[in-house]
């Protein structure tokens, strides 16, 4: 009897043993066990912070080694309006200047640099002190149907470039047909004779003009580019939009001699017509 009791405990400890191996090798060696997945989900999101760490640093050293591109802007005009006027005959035409200080090349370089700084990755830079003759700051020429460099400023050219500036934005003052009159003899042009009021009088009907005399371009200096030529901004090179008629303009108390205040008016829409022309440069400026 005490034979067969020590036998039974005997079967009972060994079934007791196997067990706790199987379990313990079912704990380890498969890999299942809850601990471990654990660890290898740890492993896993620290595998992938590290990649996403690695690729911002990457990112970052990129953008440290590219340089920003720059469009070199150069405003070229005199400080003071001019109101051209065109009378009933060539002995009533006259042209003055008024001593109002408009600071309109501060205004103008301004709105360029706002709109294109805000609206794309451009910086703008002034580039008036590079520029020994702006009349002859032309980077690219149409010839034969398309545009080409201008060889005679090759070396000017490649130091902007140099420099990562790849546009170029000019504006001088220049004259501007404000008013063509056709006729039984043929068409004739009256013109500004630079930024300020135009007025023409006609048997005793007086017309008031705001004029953005000025020669606009827009060229890129990688490759031969005038902008203005583009369709959507091509319409800025028309004289008849450098040139508004104010129909609402008071007639002044002297007209021989206006006002700052009265020429309020004439700056207001001078400045218009620049705003507008930044904000569809800089909306090209955007897609680069």
């Amino acid at each position: 009897m005490k034979f067969a009791t020590k036998l039974s405990i005997l079967f009972t400890v060994f079934f007791l043993a196997a067990g706790c191996v199987s379990q313990r090798g079912v704990g380890t060696g498969g890999g299942t066990s809850s601990q471990d997945n654990d660890n290898s989900n740890a492993t896993g999101i620290s595998g992938n912070a590290e990649d996403r760490e690695g690729q911002m640093m990457l990112e970052s050293s990129e953008a440290i080694r590219a340089p920003k591109q720059k469009v070199g802007l150069l405003i070229a005009a005199k400080d003071y309006p001019t109101h051209t006027h065109y009378g009933t005959t060539k002995f009533n035409n006259f042209t003055k200047e008024y001593p109002y200080d408009w600071q309109l090349s501060k205004t103008l370089f301004s709105s360029f640099e706002q709109a294109i700084e805000k609206n794309s990755r451009f910086s703008v830079v002034d580039i008036s002190s590079r520029a020994k003759d702006p009349n002859s700051l032309d980077f690219v020429k149409r010839e034969s149907g398309s545009w080409r460099l201008n060889h005679e400023l090759i070396p000017l050219r490649k130091a902007l470039l140099e420099d990562n500036i790849t546009y170029v934005i000019v504006v001088k003052e220049a004259p501007t047909v404000a008013i063509k009159e056709c006729g039984t003899y043929g068409c004739s042009d009256h013109v500004s004779e630079g930024f300020g009021l135009f007025t023409r009088s006609f048997l005793g009907t007086d017309h008031y003009i705001a004029s953005a005399s000025f020669d606009v371009s827009i060229e890129r200096l990688d490759e031969p580019e005038e902008l203005l030529a583009l369709p959507e901004l091509s319409k800025y090179q028309d004289d008849t939009v450098k040139n508004t008629r104010l129909e609402a303009f008071t007639a002044p108390e002297n007209f021989d001699e206006l006002t700052e205040q009265e020429l309020a008016p004439i700056k207001s829409a001078i400045v218009n017509y620049f705003d507008d022309l930044a904000k569809e440069t800089a909306k090209y400026f955007s897609t680069k």
